[in-house]
Order: C-alpha cells, then structure tokens, then sequence
C-alpha cells in the first residue's frame, strides 16, 4: 500500500530544495559588493596618506631653505644691492637660485632651494638725514618624495640694523 501523506511532503521537498541556494547566493554577492567597496576605500585612503606625507616633506624642506636663506641673508646682506626679483614666485621652478639646502637622510625628489630677491626699503622714523631698514623677500621651493609634491614659501626678512 501507498502511503500518500509520505508520497506528498516528497514533492514537496523538492520544489523547496532551489530556494537556499539562491538565497546564498544573493548573500554570497552582496558580501562580495561589501568587501570590493571596502577595498576601493582603503586604497584611496592609502593614496591620500602617501600625498598628505609627500606635501608635508615638501613643506618641510621649503621651511628649512627658508631658515637657510634667513641665515645667508644675515651674512651677506651687502651683496645683495644687486639682486634680481622673480618675475612669478608662485610659479618659480627652482631656477636661478640663490643657493641650495642640503637635507641628507631625506626622502626627496629635489633639495630644496632659496632665492633672495633685491632689498626694499622701509624708512624708520622722520627725522633727516633719512635711515632705512633694508626688507629681503625670500622665496623657497621645496619638493617632496616625488616632485608631484612641490610647495613654494615666501617671506620677508630684515636681517637688523639700517641698510648703507
């Protein structure tokens, strides 16, 4: 004899049997979608690190060529009548630099360089005969650990004392 209660929970189960796997796999590709989303984040976030530390170590060497140049500047300030302004210092590619910094042990593309330009005069107080103090602009350029990374600094120095 037949036993048709068995015969149909047997039909049954097999109309059923499909419906886990596609759950799982629908589950399978939204876990994939998840772990593809979160690797693209974590390489930009990578990239973005890596130029963050390239802009600091270019702002770093244009921060030391500054120092440098102030210091340059201090002792050699009577030869300096003479020199030449940067047509754009914002768009200064290095050339014709007064001098250079050396950073050893640095991860740079390019050391960082200085240009001093020609003194501008700033007279202090209004008595006569007139006296000036002399004001140096000073640019800097430093690049990082590649040369993608380039800052350029500008500052004014006075180096004391009157200009003669």
């Amino acid at each position: 004899m037949t036993d048709w209660n068995n015969f149909e929970m047997t039909r049954k189960d097999r109309r059923e049997s499909g419906s886990a796997l596609v759950i799982a796999l629908v589950f399978l590709l939204l876990m994939t979608l998840i772990g593809v989303t979160a690797m693209q984040t974590t390489t930009l976030q990578e990239r973005m690190a890596g130029n963050e530390r390239d802009r600091n170590l270019a702002f770093q060497a244009a921060e030391a060529a500054l120092r440098e140049a102030e210091e340059w500047v201090a002792n050699n300030a009577a030869t300096l009548l003479s020199a030449t302004e940067l047509a754009n210092p914002a768009s200064w590619d290095g050339s014709a630099a007064t001098g250079t910094v050396t950073l050893d042990g640095q991860q740079l593309a390019a050391q960082p360089v200085f240009h001093v330009g020609p003194p501008q005069f700033q007279r202090l107080g209004s008595e006569l005969p007139p006296v000036f103090r002399c004001i140096y602009p000073i640019t800097a350029r430093g690049v990082g650990g590649s040369d993608a990374a380039v800052v350029i600094l500008r500052s004014n120095f006075s180096p004391g004392g009157t200009c003669e």
